[in-house]
């Protein structure tokens, strides 16, 4: 009754003003316009409030007519809180290769730059060798004579001819030569230079044309299949954090979570910061990680069982800053709760006082009805 009474009023209104629009010619310039459109609104807003105070009418009229608001309710239980400090890290190579040139030269070709990926095996810089090369066939027309010669005397020494001397000369400059020229063989397959391992060039300190020496680094190679997370805590973390224990390990610029054991704790504090290092090695088999990626360690620094835990927008203040919650009560009446919070995290707060098991707690519309209000609940799920 109330609805088509509403209704009705409301139609009566609009006919009217729409009637009024008909006769009335709209102005054409801009000052008038914005005059106009103003005084609808004003005329709108006067509308709206009439119409509520209509509304508010029938309801002290017919006060069983009113609808009551249908909120959603859980019951409250008790749970486990796990409160966690998050340390800032960054991600680091387990395992970095020096490469170096095994043989003096000159480079002719360098083929990758910071940052590329290369895997085990691959090409990456070549050396200039033609002077072992032309070496290499001095050597082997020395090692034709020498052996044509000591093939002669073996011959000889076979029918008791000539002297022995010249019999283990011959031999022995032939087997000179022979390991001269394995010797040159070796140096010639060192030319190439390759990869010693998956992983990133990091830090590439040559160039094509530079003469460089054995065992001069040429650059720096990651292993970015095995890495690791190294981030500084705070010396009252002590207690919380031990080898072996198992954190999460974010990293926000992937949106990338897992779980690993801390692998390493550091001995000793750093006497400027008063932080000691922790380490967490994690595989990185898709290269998803790359060195200096930042990371955060969730360090679990305080677990309560058995407590009340709800969602922390559902706990309301007061202008005097007290705390309260709305619940339901016999009569399906919303009444307001009045808590104690304790510790909270990540959208959840701990109620130290204020809220019993089984209570039933108003979370979807709790903030637009008032004390006392009679209300229709819809069971949202267990609290757990």
């Amino acid at each position: 009754m109330n609805k088509a009474l509403s209704v009705i009023i409301i139609l009566s209104l609009v006919v009217i003003s729409c009637k009024k629009e008909e006769t009335t010619a709209l102005p054409n310039d801009l000052d008038s316009l914005q005059v106009l459109i103003k005084e609808k609104k004003n005329d709108v807003l006067k509308l709206q409030n009439k119409i509520k105070k209509i509304q508010h009418k029938i309801d002290s009229i017919q006060p069983e007519l009113k609808r009551k608001p249908v909120v959603d309710v859980i019951t409250i239980g008790k749970s486990k809180f796990d409160k966690y400090s998050e340390i800032q890290g960054t991600v680091q190579s387990d395992d970095v290769i020096k490469v170096s040139a095994e043989i003096p030269g000159r480079l002719v070709g360098v083929y990758v730059e910071d940052g590329d990926n290369v895997r085990k095996g691959q090409l990456i810089a070549k050396l200039d060798v033609s002077d072992i090369s032309n070496k290499m066939e001095e050597l082997k027309k020395s090692y034709e004579l020498a052996q044509d010669v000591y093939e002669r005397q073996k011959r000889l020494w076979d029918q008791n001819i000539g002297s022995e001397i010249q019999y283990l000369s011959a031999k022995n400059n032939k087997e000179r030569l022979e390991k001269a020229i394995a010797s040159i063989k070796h140096q010639l397959s060192k030319a190439n230079i390759y990869a010693p391992a998956y992983g990133v060039i990091d830090s590439k300190r040559v160039e094509p044309g530079e003469i460089v020496s054995p065992g001069y680094p040429l650059m720096l190679i990651l292993n970015t299949r095995k890495i690791k997370v190294i981030a500084d805590a705070p010396e009252s973390y002590l207690k919380s954090v031990k080898q072996g224990n198992i954190i999460d390990v974010k990293f926000p610029a992937i949106n990338y979570e897992t779980k690993n054991k801390i692998s390493r704790i550091g001995s000793t504090i750093n006497p400027a910061n008063r932080t000691f290092a922790i380490e967490v090695k994690i595989n990185n088999p898709k290269n998803m990680l790359k060195p200096n990626l930042l990371a955060v360690l969730l360090i679990n620094d305080l677990s309560l069982d058995d407590v009340i835990v709800i969602p922390s927008d559902l706990i309301q203040y007061e202008i005097s800053g007290k705390p309260f919650v709305m619940i339901v009560k016999e009569g399906n009446k919303a009444t307001k709760q009045y808590v104690e919070t304790g510790e909270d995290y990540d959208g959840k707060t701990v109620i130290n006082s204020g809220l019993n098991e089984g209570s039933t707690l108003i979370t979807k519309g709790a903030r637009s009805i008032v004390e006392g209000e009679l209300v229709d609940t819809k069971m949202e799920q267990e609290n757990k």
